[in-house]
């Protein structure tokens, strides 16, 4: 089995085109939870979407047609032709697969280097409802050790400081366009995380009136009373795009909220003067740009404003790269590992068994208490005898020549069926890899989902 993953990004791909690639979580998963359930092409999968990026990650024994079989899907589902998706977007394996997530989560593949909701979007992934459909345990233990390395790169590098997010510098953009937010009208259309973290961020700012727009009034509602915000539902936003300067959009929608029409239909004295759309797809109708007195900002004008304040940071990404390449080492060592905890189980549970025949042959019709103390006596003296070879098999590579020897030759030294065949592949009906590392010991970050 590989990991494995494809995506697009900013780093490949505009606004627009990525706009075009856009679907819906939930029919990502609708699409992955049956194939998963297969196990013919894809044992394990996980998206990650944010607003800059859609990435699929995965596990299979036949990578190549993996990615072939979800670019058919992807092309089949977007209407975009696979030549078109295949000239936007990349394909890692194994340890690059494994290097790049961890590049996510750290903010290192960001616009923004070290920017701070990526780590949360990563959480969000490893959280999603519906993982536990299509995951295991390799990549539940994946997403887990890119959260520690994104964590450990935040507190131990200081690539983030300043870096703030996307909305820290779309606020700040406005700042610049605008002048002072003091007397100017904000609405913000959508109270989800990016929503509210523009909305807290705009009343830090000293903006002069905010007004929230949610398709659940009541959480608007909960948003405005705690920021002191005005709030509506998104189908009443007439009225309120009529008093507002400036519209923000960060709702998740497959269509437009804002359309040419409703800004054209208001008098031109009462139109918003500035549109960001944060959101992806895009909020506004793109025929906004053409009305006049009206200037539309998307997440590209975002992006092509904070490269400047990107020289300030890379100070500090040597010592981030130095803790990625630690964190991926020690996930390799672990991924490794798998196959030599096959040899390990084999060898204690044959040795032990052994040791327990041998006490219960030797204690005879002693009392029980005496059989069970001559038991708990060749446990003791089986697990002492086994334990050096236990740390060298644990240890032993078996991507190398002499860890490959010592887990051959371990069955016959121990005695213990050969769970390898001569090319080193899993015999049928020995434990799977997807058992073996779910019993292994959790060391990463303790609130992500688990089989």
């Amino acid at each position: 089995m590989e990991i494995f993953l494809v995506g697009t990004s900013h780093a490949v791909a505009s606004s627009r085109v990525r706009e075009r690639m856009h679907v819906d979580i939930g029919e990502v998963y609708d699409v992955l939870a049956p194939l998963r359930a297969s196990r013919r092409v894809l044992s394990e999968a996980v998206p990650l979407a944010t607003c800059g990026r859609l990435e699929l990650y995965g596990v299979s024994s036949d990578p190549q047609r993996a990615v072939r079989m979800l670019s058919r899907l992807m092309a089949r589902h977007t209407g975009i032709s696979r030549a078109e998706l295949e000239g936007h977007a990349y394909v890692y394996r194994d340890s690059e697969a494994v290097r790049h997530l961890f590049r996510v989560a750290s903010g290192l593949d960001s616009v923004i280097h070290g920017e701070a909701q990526i780590l949360g979007q990563v959480r969000d992934a490893a959280r999603h409802p519906r993982m536990r459909e299509t995951a295991g345990p390799l990549l539940h233990r994946l997403f887990q050790h890119a959260l520690r390395t994104g964590k450990r790169v935040r507190s131990e590098t200081g690539i983030g400081r300043g870096a703030g997010s996307l909305v820290s510098a779309s606020v700040a953009m406005l700042q610049r366009e605008i002048g002072d937010l003091r007397h100017v009208s904000v609405l913000i259309l959508g109270a989800g995380d990016t929503g509210a973290l523009m909305a807290r961020l705009l009343v830090k700012a000293g903006v002069g009136r905010l007004t929230v727009a949610n398709r659940t009034l009541e959480t608007a509602q909960e948003l405005g009373r705690e920021l002191g915000a005005d709030a509506c539902d998104l189908g009443s936003i007439d009225t309120a795009l009529a008093g507002a300067d400036v519209v923000i959009g960060a709702v998740a929608a497959q269509e437009a909220i804002v359309s040419k029409r409703m800004i054209t239909s208001l008098p031109p004295d009462t139109r918003p003067r500035h549109f960001l759309d944060l959101a992806h797809p895009r909020n506004f109708d793109p025929g906004l740009e053409d009305v006049s007195g009206v200037t539309v900002f998307d997440l590209e004008h975002v992006f092509n404003r904070v490269e400047a304040a990107r020289e300030a940071r890379l100070a500090h990404l040597p010592r981030a790269l130095q803790v990625i390449e630690e964190e991926a080492g020690t996930f390799e060592k672990w991924y490794r590992s798998r196959e030599s905890s096959t040899v390990v189980e084999a060898v204690r549970r044959s040795m032990l068994e052994r040791a327990m025949s041998e006490a219960d042959r030797y204690a005879g019709r002693a009392p029980d208490e005496q059989r069970e103390q001559m038991r708990r006596l060749a446990r003791s003296v089986a697990r002492a005898i086994l334990h050096q070879p236990t740390v060298a098999l644990r240890d032993a590579d078996p991507s190398s020549a002499h860890g490959r020897a010592l887990l051959e030759h371990a069955s016959e030294l121990f005695g213990v069926e050969d769970p390898f065949n001569s090319t080193g592949k899993q015999r049928a009906g020995a434990s799977t890899t997807e058992d073996r590392a779910a019993n292994l010991p959790d060391t990463t970050d303790d609130t992500a989902p688990r089989t």
